[in-house]
């Protein structure tokens, strides 16, 4: 389930970044009355997608810490001679 969480996640901050950086583009280019919105909504995109992104790869990294950290248990654990 996590692993299908952190897909989106990375799929979600994908599209938002884009979405944000187009904004920014188009309020940059843009001369008109909401062109101030523009920008304002592409970097409130830019900064959640780029934040969702990182929690996404802190999640990932977790994940492969805790992998790691439980098969070395296990491996202790069959190891010849414990008394566990």
């Amino acid at each position: 389930m996590r692993r299908i969480s952190t897909a989106f996640e990375i799929i979600l901050s994908t599209a938002l970044l884009v979405l944000g950086l187009f904004m920014l583009y188009e309020g940059s280019s843009s001369k008109s009355a909401s062109a101030a919105a523009i920008l304002i909504g592409g970097a409130v995109f830019f900064t959640v997608g780029v934040m969702t992104l990182f929690s996404a790869f802190r999640s990932i990294l977790w994940h492969r810490r805790m992998v790691r950290q439980s098969l070395s248990n296990h491996l202790d654990r069959a190891a010849p001679g414990h008394h566990g």
